[in-house]
């Protein structure tokens, strides 16, 4: 237990049962900075945790490097219980040969095995399998702090869906920061790149003064991304060249003299900063950038190998309610946001079963 409270401390407050009655073994009601950065807020989140170990003579280090989960037996009852609990319950597995803790939540787990059937399973436990990629580390506790606050959010957030809502708290650093650069009269800005070779979109926003160069403030990099308006929906989107699609028809006939309209798809580039079409007839598909609303950003291409995107940002109608519910949340110490730079990286590989 001692290793496990080193490792959750510095995410939250211990909370324990006076006597052990409830098959949890340990709770935490989680932290995070405060605004100031110079302190710990308490969040509404509280999780709870039961502990399990493999002994590294039950799993040799060599065999756990091989595999891909580790595999416990857990009691039916105690699982019933978590199922139903308003609160969630993580195992916590200790593999000692490795010196590594694992992490799922059984809630969400029973839920996908057996879901009500577990309330009418006849047999005393059942075959638990834990990925390996469930890491408990900073990062878990940070995935878990957010599906945590999610509930606690849904009254204040009453327009979103809990998509919308997880949005929200990984992009509220980003809307203050933007809401930030509107007041203190900064320009602010989107440098997207696209590699040709890789599944890799990079999001970099940056902001500066009049005068000043170019500073960034997050790193956003995203496997697979879809249109940006889908990514950053709180954003309005203003590109240094703006592609629009344009489509004409010509008219043929066939051998017997029948006409039949053939349709071809190009499309118009203009530079927003001037309002001028730009005229060139060696325009690339592979330079655009889908914006959503059939709305494209033309960028321009690096050696063949990349596309550099630059589009001016603000905040649009959404952006604007988060901004303002922001002031709320963070004035009544529910949440803070990060006001230094940062990097964050969205991809399958960083998921948790959480």
């Amino acid at each position: 237990m001692g290793k496990f409270r080193a490792l959750a401390a510095p995410h939250g407050l211990f909370v324990e049962y006076e006597r052990d009655r409830a098959g949890r073994d340990i709770g935490l009601q989680l932290t995070r900075t405060n605004q100031a950065g110079d302190g710990k807020i308490v969040t509404p989140a509280l999780i709870w945790f039961q502990m399990k170990g493999i002994m590294a003579a039950t799993l040799a280090f060599a065999d756990y490097q091989k595999s891909e989960e580790v595999v416990l037996d857990l009691e039916v009852a105690h699982l019933r219980f978590w199922f139903l609990n308003i609160q969630p319950t993580y195992l916590a597995v200790y593999v000692e040969s490795a010196d590594q803790f694992l992490a799922v939540d059984l809630q969400k787990w029973v839920q996908r095995n057996y879901g009500e059937e577990i309330l009418r399973l006849d047999q005393k436990t059942v075959r638990v399998k834990v990925d390996k990629r469930n890491v408990l580390d900073g990062h878990f506790f940070r995935i878990v702090l957010d599906r945590n606050l999610i509930p606690v959010l849904r009254s204040t957030l009453r327009q979103e869906d809990d998509t919308g809502i997880a949005r929200f708290l990984r992009d509220s650093s980003v809307v203050q920061w933007l809401h930030n650069c509107r007041e203190g009269g900064r320009d602010a800005r989107l440098m997207v790149i696209k590699w040709m070779s890789k599944m890799r979109t990079e999001v970099y926003f940056q902001s500066k003064t009049p005068e000043g160069e170019w500073e960034s403030f997050r790193t956003h990099w995203q496997f697979s991304m879809g249109d940006l308006s889908s990514t950053f929906p709180y954003l309005d989107f203003t590109p240094a060249l703006e592609a629009m699609p344009v489509r004409w028809s010509e008219t043929d006939e066939y051998f017997d003299g029948t006409p039949f309209e053939v349709w071809h798809e190009s499309f118009s580039v203009t530079d927003t900063s001037t309002g001028d079409e730009l005229d060139d007839e060696e325009f690339d598909g592979e330079c655009l950038l889908d914006l959503g609303n059939e709305r494209y950003s033309y960028g321009d291409m690096g050696g063949g190998e990349m596309i550099e995107h630059r589009l001016a940002i603000d905040l649009n109608e959404i952006g604007e309610r988060w901004a303002a519910t922001l002031q709320v949340l963070v004035g009544a110490e529910v949440m803070s946001v990060a006001a230094e730079p940062h990097m964050i990286s969205v991809a399958p590989w960083h998921a948790r079963d959480v």
